[in-house]
């Protein structure tokens, strides 16, 4: 069940990022960028932000290919060296997403103008950027803090288990909006550098 859960999360991301691609950028080529976002910050914030979103992707890629690898394999619990990798990444995640979210919460917030660019479809991936930059950030808290949680002895045992689940339910969902804020970050900022 679990495994057909995440198997429809990803499928979905990846659909999301296949019909942007095929309806709006491969298109806009023959017809010139749309709408995109002014550049903002100085070079040296500009570097320090290119760090962390580097860091950040590549212990989202550590924290998900070490989590979801139990789901290839015929043994469904994580142990042993999997277990470190996950563990190890996991503390680089937690801190480059609190990076991220200092460097990226001015720059995703709505804005009136955001309804316009919703409605057009070949400006849509400024709004949908900063929607799954919410969606990642709400969905970080309930992931780092279930499984912190569920490491110390303030609950027991049934309730630590409450914990895993939680924090295995909201995991592929943050990897999902994670991966789609990557992407729809990319596409700004690629628009951006056309321009």
């Amino acid at each position: 069940m679990y495994r057909t859960a995440v198997l429809a999360v990803f499928l979905t991301t990846l659909a999301i990022i296949a019909a942007d691609l095929f309806l709006v950028r491969i298109p806009r080529r023959f017809h010139g960028p749309a709408d995109a976002e002014p550049p903002s910050g100085s070079r040296l914030l500009g570097w320090l932000r290119v760090l962390v979103n580097a860091v950040g992707f590549l212990s989202l890629i550590g924290v998900a290919a070490t989590g979801f690898s139990t789901l290839l394999g015929t043994n469904s619990e994580m142990s042993g060296f999997r277990l470190m990798l996950h563990v190890g990444s996991a503390p680089a995640f937690a801190l480059a997403a609190v990076g991220i979210a200092l460097f990226w919460a001015h720059r995703n917030r709505f804005a009136v103008e955001d309804w316009g660019r919703l409605i057009s479809p070949g400006a849509w991936a400024v709004p949908l950027r900063k929607f799954f930059f919410w969606m990642a950030v709400a969905l970080t808290v309930p992931t780092i803090v279930s499984i912190v949680a569920a490491m110390f002895p303030l609950f027991g045992a049934d309730s630590q288990l409450e914990m895993f689940f939680i924090h295995r339910s909201c995991a592929p969902l943050l990897a999902a909006a994670a991966l789609l804020f990557a992407y729809f970050a990319w596409v700004t900022w690629r628009e951006r550098s056309l321009d």
